[in-house]
């Protein structure tokens, strides 16, 4: 009687002595007989070693194939502990993280985005973004510039608001107040001037789009958002003057929230 062997990795299928696949089913049909695949080798054989390219694979006798050291193991075989000949050896399977940010970034939405790409992937990760989420996400926004002119805007900092300059003041003396006095401080909330001009526009649009996602482009937050921009792009006012004059609360811009 002809004997035919389990194939350690496709249950439907069978290898033959020499080492060809043929549908289980049809060996069924023609009265083979089926056996383990481990009676392929003999006893003291059994040793599966190490793949010379994939460090978390490894090859069979007789014929080389490859599976999972626990497969091999359940297959009867023992393990070569002899590592994988080659230095440049990988895992077999990538970092689902590191594949779906390389993902994002081949995104053409994300070439032409690259800097709101960059903070958009500080803040998300595969489990609450796709792929198609991020690309729909990111052709929302404006198409960024390969050189932006912040001359004007870079020269023009909290510093020089009277309002911004004296909140900072009460902030500080606060502070002190409370560490003078054993109380503990409580987290400071970021500040406008911390921000660099073209961070904080990017991070405006960004959070304005994701409203707008959500259905929330009429709210409050939305409108204030959109103001400060208009008011930017139209009469040439620096942001960080424009969401101070507003009491715009600048922590909901960070890429925590949005």
């Amino acid at each position: 009687m002809t004997t035919v062997y389990e194939h350690p990795e496709q249950r439907r299928s069978v290898l033959t002595a020499s080492g060809e696949s043929m549908s289980r089913v049809d060996a069924e049909a023609l009265g083979y007989a089926i056996a383990p695949y481990a009676d392929l080798v003999a006893q003291s054989a059994r040793i599966a070693t190490r793949h010379p390219e994939y460090t978390d694979l490894v090859s069979l006798p007789p014929f080389g194939l490859t599976v999972q050291p626990g497969t091999a193991k359940a297959l009867g075989f023992s393990v070569s502990k002899v590592t994988a000949a080659s230095p440049r050896a990988v895992p077999s399977r990538p970092d689902p993280k590191a594949s779906w940010r390389s993902s994002v970034y081949a995104l053409t939405e994300a070439q032409e985005r690259p800097a709101a790409t960059a903070e958009l992937l500080t803040s998300r990760t595969p489990l609450n973004l796709t792929l198609d989420q991020a690309r729909a996400f990111l052709r929302g926004l404006p198409v960024e510039a390969d050189h932006t002119d912040t001359t004007e805007e870079t020269t023009m900092t909290t510093t020089d608001d009277p309002r911004s300059k004296r909140l900072a003041e009460i902030s500080n003396s606060m502070s002190a107040f409370n560490r003078a006095n054993g109380y503990k401080a409580a987290k400071a909330k970021p500040s406008l001037s911390d921000i660099e001009p073209a961070k904080l526009k990017r991070l405006a649009e960004m959070r304005l789009s994701a409203l707008a996602a959500k259905g929330q482009a009429h709210y409050s937050e939305a409108k204030a958002i959109r103001w400060a921009l208009d008011t930017h792009d139209k009469m040439g006012t620096p942001l960080t003057k424009a969401f101070a004059q507003s009491g715009f609360d600048v922590s909901t811009l960070l890429p925590s929230n949005l």
